[in-house]
């Protein structure tokens, strides 16, 4: 023990004894070559990473693969092995905030040899992140899938760790290869901290993620449906991609049968995800309209019919607005046969006559002419009445 202390007394002493104008990576360079014990290496190579130096980045890179080299060394031990896991994971962490691509291949063997230390995995994988070493994403991308869907995972603490790692090294990359695994890592098992940052990193891996979304929009369940279509309106996609996300979505939202109030619930915030998606992207592909229809037709959630009815009104189009005059229509024979709508229709029949004058288009002026004589209030007829005026 007295040995040990008087070789690392002797390495500072040395340190201490060079010229002041000497190169501090040059000088712990040399150091590090001399050292003998482990103590020493640790010691000289936290000097090392301290002076933050780019510089150093070989003695870093040559120190990391002498301990890959020596791993199995410290296996019969724990102290060593803790001592390789601690003295590895400080290397690591610095290579990665130098961005030293050349250690790609050093600290890969770290992620797949990390010594049972799911942390020191999680650093190495942030490192190459960092580095942005692009070799390794579809790996990295291929861990991630692995950990989402093992949910039998006896240790999930390690795995979630791991996973963390997997979705920083996949955003720092920016490579698309990562989106579809951090994507379902964002809907995943994990806790909130790692869901949202994998949320987060998706705006950042592709920024045009259109191909992916659709992808994920016809094999994913209905929450994570919705949780593409908000990822796609987050993104840097042009409104075009983005409407088009938005017409399938809804196509989704439509196409299935829920089969208990859990499932209509997320179906039904698809639908009005989609609609809110194509509102502000100011939609004009026809293909909205005939969906649109079935929501006005079907859904009974009146925040989604009254977007619906917004939507269709914005878009202007004969095909829009005659949809709109139908819907209206049918309820003026109503009204004018004495069956009176109820608040809840009322409410979307003041919307559609809304949206008609919005759109200006004359289709709609039969429909908005026969509310004068259906048995309407005042205050209806005069929004009818206004909404003409709009027209022409």
């Amino acid at each position: 023990m007295k040995k040990k202390i008087s070789s690392i007394s002797l390495l500072i002493l040395l340190c201490t004894a060079l010229p002041v104008f000497a190169d501090p990576s040059e000088v712990w360079g040399r150091l590090y070559k001399k050292s003998e014990s482990l103590e020493q290496k640790e010691m000289v190579l936290r000097n090392i990473v301290r002076i933050n130096d780019r510089e150093t980045e070989g003695i870093l890179l040559e120190a990391l693969e002498e301990m890959n080299r020596n791993q199995e060394k410290f296996k019969g031990s724990r102290a060593l092995t803790q001592k390789w896991i601690s003295m590895t994971d400080m290397i690591v962490k610095a290579l990665g905030e130098m961005k030293t691509m050349e250690a790609g291949d050093a600290v890969w063997f770290v992620v797949n040899h990390p010594a049972g230390s799911s942390l020191l995995k999680a650093n190495a994988l942030m490192a190459l992140g960092s580095m942005r070493a692009l070799e390794f994403a579809p790996k990295i991308a291929i861990m991630l899938r692995n950990l989402n869907f093992n949910t039998q995972t006896e240790n999930k603490g390690n795995a979630e760790i791991e996973a963390y790692g997997c979705v920083m090294a996949l955003e720092g990359m920016h490579d698309a290869v990562g989106f579809e695994p951090v994507f379902y890592a964002a809907s995943g098992w994990y806790s909130r901290r790692t869901r949202e940052l994998a949320k987060k990193a998706l705006v950042l891996i592709a920024r045009d993620p259109t191909d992916q979304v659709f992808s994920i929009l016809k094999k994913a369940d209905y929450k994570g449906k919705s949780l593409a279509v908000s990822v796609e309106n987050a993104s840097s996609a042009s409104s075009e991609n983005k409407c088009k996300v938005g017409i399938l979505a809804l196509d989704e939202g439509l196409r299935y049968k829920p089969n208990n109030l859990t499932e209509k619930s997320d179906l039904t915030r698809l639908r009005k995800e989609a609609i809110q998606g194509l509102i502000a992207n100011k939609n004009t592909d026809a293909g909205a309209v005939p969906l649109l229809k079935k929501v006005l037709e079907r859904s009974d959630d009146s925040g989604e019919v009254l977007s619906a009815i917004y939507l269709l009104g914005q878009m202007a189009s004969d095909e829009a607005v005659q949809v709109l005059a139908e819907r209206l229509s049918f309820f003026n024979e109503r009204q004018a046969a004495d069956i009176q709508a109820d608040r809840l229709q009322l409410d979307y029949i003041r919307q559609m006559i809304k949206s008609m004058g919005m759109a200006g288009n004359p289709a709609g002026m039969g429909a908005l002419a026969e509310v004068e004589f259906s048995n309407y209030t005042p205050a209806i007829v005069r929004l009818a009445k206004k909404a003409m005026k709009e027209i022409k």
